[in-house]
């Protein structure tokens, strides 16, 4: 567990345990530290039921006889403000600091200085709820409150090891507790700059005004309107625009507003040609409230990645319809582009998932799904057998290399129509999946890939495929991933590989982690923030979760 040496913590533990019969609890108090953690109910917190922590706790006052860490005679030791003021720090984390209970505890340490003659349950109640929070708030801040799997991300990650009794009897004796929980945090760039934008937004969403702009349909640059200047307050506000205009037309739309616009397209998914439309206008009418939320589910969703990544990987995120494959520098990529992604209809959501490249295939066939046969090319083909041949398909009983080709004929159209035959589509330029396919093994049978309709990359959203992944620069994609072969694959012998004669198979030595993610916000290492519009609705959906607070989904 990172934050704090082990062998720190082995003579903190110790020196507890030689003082422990000093803290001056009596055996009521013990007996009722006892129920309630056998209870897992705790009927004065926010969120009364512990069952998620039960174990946990009891461990930790196994381990201690039932005698407290945060009171001595009654009364709570100066450790237990000290460790409250972490509490206190969760909204600067993207947490809520009234899921800890910060103000409860608060006033609760208040109330216990001052009573002398204190019960033992409510010592005892007090106690629990102290090492509870910080439990609580320890293991959200290191994975996250809900299990990834529970929001629909697949995300096969090593579990994050942390022992809980462990951290909490070192927070009653660490004269720093806040920087032994800070050392919780993830390491990853991407968590540090979307964290780094937190402060910001939350000042928006205290002081921004929040009235939607009356625009029309569409304002073009030059159209004249009288919610010109309101528009122009609001991107001032939002740091877009660095002054106010000495213009002497107000209510023109054209200079810098313009070139404001722009830049706020560009931020947001949208196309920046500096035309307000329905899309943009949407968008600046999201009130600042909402983004700072984006950028606490963001920072959630981070809390599932590893703590750090030890070696190259690809990461492709699915709202902003960009990869990123980073190598030795994890602040910035080394390749970056645009992709295609499934379309948010018709069930072709690409799905959220972790595997690890395995083979890269230049000149690949495409081995149609069940599915895309049935729907999409049967009934194009039955009609007319002259279909085949125009798209390059063929008929064969299996997928598999030296596959028998079938002729087309009623028998083998038949066949096709009843699922003995398969549809597959020959290697060349025209081919679906372009010159090469990045595979990684999983279940859903998605992949990277190549396409010969590259006109698609040039719009602002880009969810067109049954569920794989195309993507814009198939040759610098390759670079990047076979560069650590051994061999010399530079560009001239990649395409080489993609326009000749054969297809060919090359087996990674060294397996890649491919991380296919979602989030409608990325910061960057300047301080830009990015949003995106949420077009599978998973927002949503983890808000939801997490609005049922503890115990959360597992």
């Amino acid at each position: 567990m990172g934050g704090f040496p082990r062998g720190r913590l082995v003579a903190l533990v110790a020196a507890f345990l030689i003082s422990a019969d000093a803290a001056g609890t009596t055996p009521d108090a013990a007996a009722h530290i006892d129920g309630l953690l056998a209870s897992g109910v705790h009927p004065r917190l926010r969120w009364e039921r512990f069952t998620d922590f039960q174990e946990p706790l009891r461990a930790l006052y196994l381990a201690q006889g039932s005698r407290p860490l945060w009171l001595d005679g009654g009364r709570p030791v100066k450790q237990a403000s000290a460790a409250l003021e972490c509490l206190r720090m969760a909204d600067d984390q993207g947490l809520n600091s009234s899921d800890y209970d910060a103000d409860l505890l608060g006033g609760w340490i208040e109330k216990l200085n001052d009573d002398r003659a204190a019960s033992a349950e409510e010592v005892a109640q007090f106690e629990v709820a102290m090492s509870l929070a910080l439990m609580r708030y320890g293991s959200n801040l290191a994975r996250g409150r809900v299990h990834p799997r529970a929001a629909g991300f697949a995300l096969d990650v090593a579990s994050k090891r942390l022992d809980l009794p462990a951290l909490v009897q070192h927070l009653a004796r660490d004269p720093w507790p806040c920087e032994a929980i800070a050392g919780l945090e993830s390491k990853l760039p991407l968590y540090r700059n979307l964290k780094a934008a937190l402060p910001r937004y939350r000042g928006l969403a205290e002081n921004n005004d929040v009235s939607a702009l009356a625009l029309p349909p569409k304002l073009s640059p030059g159209d004249r309107h009288g919610e010109v200047p309101a528009l122009r307050k609001r991107l001032a506000a939002l740091g877009f625009l660095w002054q106010e205009s000495s213009s002497k037309e107000p209510e023109v739309y054209a200079g810098d507003l313009v070139e404001a616009v722009a830049r706020f397209q560009e931020r947001h998914g949208l196309a920046p040609d500096g035309v307000i439309g329905k899309g943009t206008l949407a968008a600046l009418n999201v009130p600042p409230a909402a983004r700072l939320r984006q950028i606490r589910l963001g920072l959630e969703r981070l809390r599932w990645l590893p703590e750090r990544f030890e070696g190259p990987f690809i990461l492709v995120n699915i709202p902003s319809f960009r990869l990123y494959g980073y190598g030795q520098d994890p602040e910035r990529p080394e390749v970056s582009m645009n992709v295609v992604v499934g379309r948010s209809s018709g069930g072709h959501n690409t799905p959220v998932f972790h595997s690890d490249m395995t083979y890269v295939v230049f000149r690949p066939y495409w081995n149609l799904p069940r599915a895309i046969t049935v729907k999409e090319m049967l009934p194009g083909i039955l009609r007319d057998p002259g279909y085949l041949a125009r798209h390059n398909l063929e008929l064969v009983p299996s997928f598999g290399n030296g596959s028998q080709v079938y002729e087309p004929s009623l028998e083998s159209l038949e066949m096709l129509s009843a699922g003995s035959l398969k549809l597959r589509q020959r290697p060349g330029p025209k081919n679906a999946l372009g010159l090469v396919k990045f595979a990684f093994p999983n279940n859903d049978n998605i992949y990277l890939h190549g396409t010969p309709s590259v006109n698609l990359f040039q719009r602002a959203r880009r969810d067109f495929s049954h569920g794989c992944i195309r993507v814009q620069d198939p040759v610098g994609l390759a670079e990047f991933v076979l560069k650590r072969e051994g061999e010399t694959w530079t560009q001239e012998r990649i395409e080489e590989a993609m326009n000749g004669a054969q297809s060919r198979t090359v087996t990674l030595k060294q397996p890649l982690p491919v991380y296919i993610y979602y989030s409608t916000v990325l910061a960057e290492p300047d301080g830009t923030v990015r949003f995106f519009e949420d077009i599978y609705g998973l927002d949503r959906v983890l808000e939801q979760l997490l609005e049922k607070g503890f115990p959360y989904p597992s």
